[in-house]
């Protein structure tokens, strides 16, 4: 694992070591230098630009204190082979000019489509307007709150419900009875919704009224009781509650929308010659 983050690490310095051959100066003096290679500076704001490059999961890895001070050794390092890379005069290569114009088109197209796509903005009427025609995507079905008792047999169960009928609390027998893991907690599975739970399970929690405990229920897993605690009916999740993921979900809806139609008038608008057939 180690290897692979550190593979993933002098990918991005190569990828680095094209934007900022030349050091990075801090801005008005705002920016703080960790380092100084000769006379190129390494900024607070190297190491972000780095962390930023990685993928999500990698860059999640170092953001610490500490792993960013790893980041600054792998930034002086490569500053180290820019410099030796100037002295040989490999940026005077045609190799390297070739990955340079290579480099410069990537960048290029990948600024040209952010800048595009900054124009895509959604309006809290547009959310609104979609959460109100499709209802049934923002319904919330009908849960039901429980605690169970799983034991292996109906010899089993009837031992829980005997010491039940002398005091032991359902939780109390729970804890002392039930195979589930659950029993640590009491029994308690939260709430959960019809298809979540096997159909034998499901059905009686269902039609156990709340406070009440069922009788015996056999699964597949053994013999339970089962107490409601409580019913939620059927109900729709508020608007707020769901403003923010629904706007970035049609957020990215209109931006590959705006992507594909600006694709489209470029196709039409220039010429495209193909020496080998289009792929289908």
């Amino acid at each position: 694992m180690k290897r692979k983050i550190f593979l993933g690490i002098s990918v991005a310095l190569m990828m680095f070591a094209f934007c900022g051959a030349v050091a990075a100066k801090p801005e008005n003096g705002a920016e703080t230098v960790v380092a100084k290679v000769e006379n190129e500076v390494i900024t607070q704001r190297d190491i972000d630009i780095l962390i930023d490059s990685l993928d999500p999961q990698m860059a999640a890895v170092y953001r610490s204190p500490e792993a960013r001070g790893a980041l600054i050794e792998e930034l002086i390092n490569s500053r180290l082979f820019v410099i030796k890379g100037i002295e040989e005069g490999v940026d005077k290569s045609p190799e390297y000019i070739d990955e340079i114009e290579r480099f410069k088109k990537h960048i290029l197209m990948r600024v040209t489509i952010d800048k595009m796509l900054e124009k895509v903005i959604v309006e809290d009427s547009e959310a609104k307007k979609f959460y109100d025609e499709n209802p049934s995507q923002f319904s919330q079905p009908e849960q039901v709150h429980a605690k169970h008792i799983l034991v292996s047999d109906e010899a089993e169960m009837e031992k829980v419900l005997a010491d039940m009928r002398d005091g032991t609390t359902f939780e109390e027998a729970a804890e002392k009875y039930s195979a589930c893991p659950s029993k640590a907690n009491g029994g308690d599975l939260g709430f959960f919704g019809k298809g979540q739970m096997v159909p034998e399970f499901e059905k009686a929690a269902f039609e156990t009224d709340v406070g009440e405990i069922s009788g015996p229920v056999k699964t597949q897993f053994g013999v339970h009781i089962i107490k409601v605690e409580a019913k939620t009916p059927e109900s729709t999740v508020p608007y707020e509650e769901v403003a923010d993921q629904l706007k970035a979900y049609l957020l990215n809806q209109k931006r590959a929308e705006a992507y594909q139609a600006e694709l489209m008038q470029l196709r039409e608008k220039h010429n495209i010659e193909r020496t080998v057939p289009a792929s289908e």
